[in-house]
């Protein structure tokens, strides 16, 4: 084996002089104080040859220094044993400085007292700790130093910061344990948290410095502990979106207690608390039917808020917008930003709540409905607009009565308005119905058609036969069409058991059909049939016939007075 040697430039006699300790004393695990005297190497490592005494030398691998020493350095180390070959002790620097941080770990983990350490490198399940020589373990799980003020862990950037520790177990054999950042700094928190409660009370005005915002908030840290400013809590206005404006990261502000909880680390802050409560004296600045201006801050589905000043506001419900327009939505009516004026219908000093309407402004046109126009009344007015379902004609500026499409005409089945009417059209109509509760008007234009159901009434009376097809089969009976134009149902109830068993296999539409009239209802276009009284009905009419031709005595009684009567749902 071939061994290398680098001298120093002062003699290796004077340095062996200068060592006091016999090698016959040097014993394994003993610690020794030496010079660096050369640096020697071979095939698998380098080492640094260290005089211990006068005839002593040991060996130290270079391994063993964060940087490389000098030649004539002193040099602590431990005894590991010596070369039975080379008569060299093997020294150990590392192991020493591990043997010295095993008793600092252990009395440090035997007094409870937090130790300091270098996150080294980075592992599966955690973190590589360098405290006082030895190589401790920091799982992911105690980590939390980086835990942000929403409680949230981000992913620690911590290699090659030095911070302190708790220890939480030791391991004797291994001479390694495990630490944790979370209770160091646990237990710190808590250290103030006591302290802060010693000396804050509730109502207290503080100062804190701005660390974070959030959607709801503000993070301050008062005293060394994290308290929280609700926006609700910034000012008396309703709308605190420009809180990050007004309060700026690092800033110093100084806010009032609420709320203070040490056991749970809770710490409500207050701002708008260090001024007066507009709501304390609102019923000596506002008053019910007052007149107010404001400004639109907030427009939503339901309504709008106005600001009223000095953070006080009130809504405006969608309902107290307008006397007659229907309003899904209040941006149909206002905007944010918009000046306004209104009146104010309710204050609710409690629940810190003013009721305001717009509409409360103006005449209500209703009233003049209910002085001015009734049921029954014919008017001629101005299509407003045409649907499908109907046509809203004007009652008066402000108000539209509804035409539906079966009151427009007689027909069955009713006509399509839109193909009728167009807007701007004048048009006469009766006002059959008015709901002031409902804000409704109802309309009709056939009451003032001359009826063709009275005339059909008079050409069949009851117990007429009438020849028609049939134009509708359903679950409860059959349509039946006769005179081109007119349909009566026919109830089962109103036919024979083995018709009415199975109708859509008895009836088909376009077939022929013999039928009573049991009732026609010339108000409600509604007229009753039946098929069960059809061959009763025919032999009175040919009976009635026969004693005509026997006897030249008129004809007073009806003849089919006794026919059975069949009533139907509705009829």
């Amino acid at each position: 084996m071939a061994i290398k040697f680098q001298m120093p430039s002062e003699s290796m006699e004077s340095l062996l002089e200068s060592s006091v300790m016999p090698s016959a004393d040097v014993q394994k695990g003993e610690t020794i104080h030496g010079k660096i005297v050369a640096f020697q190497s071979d095939e698998h490592s380098e080492y640094v040859i260290v005089a211990m005494g006068t005839k002593s030398e040991g060996k130290i691998s270079l391994r063993e220094f964060d940087e490389r020493p000098s030649i004539g350095e002193e040099v602590e180390a431990m005894v590991k044993f010596i070369d039975k070959d080379s008569g060299l002790a093997i020294l150990s620097k590392r192991a020493l400085e591990q043997r010295r941080g095993w008793e600092m770990v252990k009395e440090a983990f035997d007094h409870t007292v937090p130790i300091s350490g270098t996150v080294k490198r980075q592992m599966k399940n955690g973190y590589v700790v360098d405290a006082e020589g030895l190589h401790l373990f920091l799982p992911h799980t105690l980590v939390g130093s980086l835990a942000d003020y929403r409680g949230k862990t981000k992913k620690a950037d911590i290699i090659g910061k030095t911070l302190s520790f708790k220890i939480v177990e030791l391991n004797q054999r291994k001479k390694t344990g495990v630490v944790s950042r979370k209770d160091f700094l646990d237990e710190q928190n808590n250290q103030r948290w006591g302290e802060l409660a010693e000396k804050v009370k509730i109502g207290d005005e503080i100062e804190g410095i701005v660390k974070k915002h959030i959607r709801s908030g503000v993070f301050l840290e008062v005293s060394g502990v994290q308290g929280f400013l609700h926006k609700s809590n910034i000012s008396w206005d309703r709308k605190n979106d420009n809180f990050k404006e007004k309060l700026p990261l690092e800033g110093a502000i100084l806010v009032r207690v609420l709320e203070i909880d040490p056991e749970n680390h809770k710490l409500s802050l207050g701002l708008k608390q260090l001024t007066e409560d507009p709501w304390d004296n609102v019923e000596e600045r506002f008053q019910i039917g007052q007149t107010v201006s404001g400004n639109i801050s907030f427009v939503a589905r339901y309504g709008a808020f106005v600001d009223m000043g000095d953070g006080m506001e009130g809504l405006l419900h969608i309902s107290e917008m307008s006397w007659t327009r229907k309003i899904n939505h209040a941006h149909e009516i206002v905007k944010v930003g918009q000046d306004i004026d209104t009146k104010i219908l309710g204050i609710n000093k409690e629940e810190k709540r003013i009721s305001l309407g717009l509409k409360q402004l103006f005449a209500n046109p209703w009233d003049e409905i209910k002085e001015n126009h009734s049921v029954g009344k014919v008017m001629t007015s101005t299509v407003r607009d045409v649907t499908n379902f109907g046509v809203f004609v004007s009652i008066s500026e402000d108000v539209d009565g509804l035409i539906r499409k079966d009151d427009l005409t007689w027909d069955e089945p009713a006509p399509d308005p839109r193909k009728l009417f167009s807007p701007g059209q004048e048009i006469e109509f009766k006002i059959t119905e008015i709901n002031l509760e409902e804000k409704k008007i109802g309309c009709s234009r056939r009451h003032l058609l001359p009826n063709p159901y009275k005339e059909l009434k008079k050409k069949y009376p009851r117990g007429a036969i009438i020849q028609g097809e049939v134009s509708g089969v359903v679950e409860f009976g059959i349509f039946v069409k006769f005179d081109g134009r007119y349909e009566g149902l026919v109830h089962t109830s109103a036919m024979e058991k083995e018709q009415s068993a199975n109708l859509k296999s008895t009836f088909h539409k376009g077939m022929n059909v013999k039928v009573v009239v049991k009732s026609i209802d010339p108000d409600n276009r509604k007229i009753s049939l039946s098929m069960r009284d059809v061959n009763y009905a025919m032999e009175k009419m040919e009976m009635s016939q026969y004693i005509g031709k026997s006897d030249d005595r008129p004809l007073t009684d009806n003849p089919f007075k006794n026919i059975k009567s069949v009533v139907f749902p509705g009829s």
